[in-house]
């Protein structure tokens, strides 16, 4: 048997002893793992710091690198700046602008420019014109001045007297150019058969006109024979000589004026044609007032056309009733001097019924308050006794007004008559100077001429209506 044994403890400093086995302890490899882990990231992880740290370094010392250079840099300036010596200030010289180029003019500048030009010296013309005592110019070229050119039709029209745009015709006179006979020889260069412009109403020339198509040299705009004519006139004429419009270099056109009195002699290019022209001031002027006459006459002739075909008298209607079945030509016309055709007298009207002549009533323009024709102001309407429509109207006048005489107031209402109703009238002779005159537009008859008992008379016979107006006061139809 096996003993155990035992020491007491109760003993100071005695050892106690057992027998039981000892303990077993674990393997230091797995710690020894761990230490090494931690010992190598603790390496690395320096490492990683002390790079980091490295860069930093190297950062700042470049940064205190820079601002030392910079630092240097502005040293440097401010030494500069302290040694380079003061310079002196100079007056600043003013500086000249260059000249800026020419504005080219435009095309309507230079055109008001001539313009302006053209007026001052025209004005220099009309002064030079008052002050010369040259005697006027019978003629040229075989025309005479003054005299009516042979009757031709007009070439073209135009005004008798320049003025301003805008001017009216009016205000400058109408006027008409027509060739004038050709000469044996042809007139220098310009050829034999010049343009005469004459007045409007009695023809009578007033300017003569030679133009032939320009003939410029090469590289030119102007014809030679423009400056050698205008030599040659001044040399002739020992008259000065005036340009409203000089012949310049590239510049087509050009005018020179000879003024001598109340002749005034051109020459100028205008377009393609050198022209060359004498004419007659005083004798232009009268062209101006043969056009007022003219817009007179045509003024009144409007007015008298208006006056013979007026239907304003005062009347009644028709009674159509009673004129059924009447055709009249289509030409025919409706009225007359305001009195209608187969209308019935006015509210007013005192018909009268005289033993000789048609039942009628009296006109009276002027208490009508209608427009009377060329002075006919009074008369008698022919009236129909069975229908009661007009068919006639006789109308008188004392002749002569507005101081025109017997014979001028004859010649203006006849040509009023024919130049209305476009007919010519035919002629009968008569005791006294004027010829009674008739007219036949459609079926209505006009008789114009002298009145035995002085002045003139005026009729218009509707001729279907007349005829009617017969029949119903003939014997056979009182019997029926």
């Amino acid at each position: 048997m096996r003993v155990k044994k035992t020491y007491s403890s109760s003993a100071v400093g005695t050892a106690s002893l057992s027998v039981a086995p000892p303990k077993r302890r674990g393997s230091p490899i797995p710690v020894i793992i761990v230490l090494l882990l931690l010992a190598a990231g603790g390496y690395f992880g320096w490492k990683e710091y002390d790079r980091r740290k490295a860069a930093a370094r190297a950062r700042a010392a470049e940064y205190q690198k820079w601002l030392e250079e910079r630092e240097r840099k502005l040293h440097a300036d401010d030494e500069t700046k302290k040694v380079e010596p003061e310079k002196k200030v100079e007056p600043e010289k003013p500086v000249e602008k260059p000249k800026a180029p020419e504005k080219k003019k435009s095309e309507a500048e230079i055109l008001r420019e001539e313009e302006a030009a053209r007026k001052a010296v025209m004005a220099q013309v009309e002064e030079a014109r008052g002050k010369s005592d040259a005697k006027p110019l019978g003629g040229i070229g075989g025309i005479k001045f003054g005299e009516p050119v042979a009757d031709g039709a007009p070439v073209s029209w135009g005004t008798a007297l320049k003025g301003e745009a805008g001017d009216s015709v009016s205000s400058r006179g109408v006027a008409f150019s027509v060739y004038g006979p050709a000469r044996k020889k042809p007139f220098m260069s310009f050829g034999a058969r010049p343009l005469v412009w004459v007045t409007p109403k009695t023809r009578r020339a007033y300017r003569v006109e030679f133009s032939r198509p320009l003939k410029p040299k090469a590289g030119l705009v102007h014809d030679s024979e423009t400056t050698n004519l205008v030599a040659m006139l001044g040399e002739k004429f020992k008259c000065q000589v005036f340009a409203p419009r000089p012949a310049l270099p590239g510049r087509p056109g050009c005018e020179f004026i000879f003024p001598m009195g109340p002749t005034t002699v051109t020459v100028g290019e205008y377009g393609a044609f050198l022209k060359f022209m004498v004419e007659r001031e005083d004798l232009k002027a009268e062209a101006l007032a043969e056009t007022e006459a003219l817009r007179q006459e045509k003024s009144d002739v409007t007015e008298d056309g208006q006056a013979l075909d007026s239907n304003r008298y005062p009347h009644k209607p028709i009674d159509k009733k009673k004129y059924r079945g009447v055709r009249l030509k289509d030409e025919t016309p409706r009225s007359f001097c305001g009195i209608v055709f187969a209308s019935a007298p006015p509210e007013n009207a005192e018909l009268v019924n005289p033993q000789k002549g048609a039942k009628g009533f009296y006109i009276n323009y002027r208490m009508a308050k209608c427009r009377p024709f060329r002075g006919f102001l009074y008369g008698k309407a022919d009236v129909d006794s069975r229908r009661g429509g007009v068919f006639a109207v006789n109308l008188s006048s004392e002749g002569g007004e507005g101081g025109q005489d017997d014979k001028d107031y004859y010649e203006s209402v006849k040509k009023s008559l024919s130049e209305h109703y476009k007919t010519t009238p035919t002629e009968k002779k008569s005791d006294g100077d004027f010829a009674e005159l008739t007219y036949l537009v459609g079926d209505l008859e006009i008789v114009f001429g002298p009145d035995l008992r002085g002045g003139f008379f005026l009729r218009a016979k509707n001729l279907v209506l007349a005829k009617m107006a017969d029949d119903s006061e003939s014997p056979a139809k009182k019997k029926l």
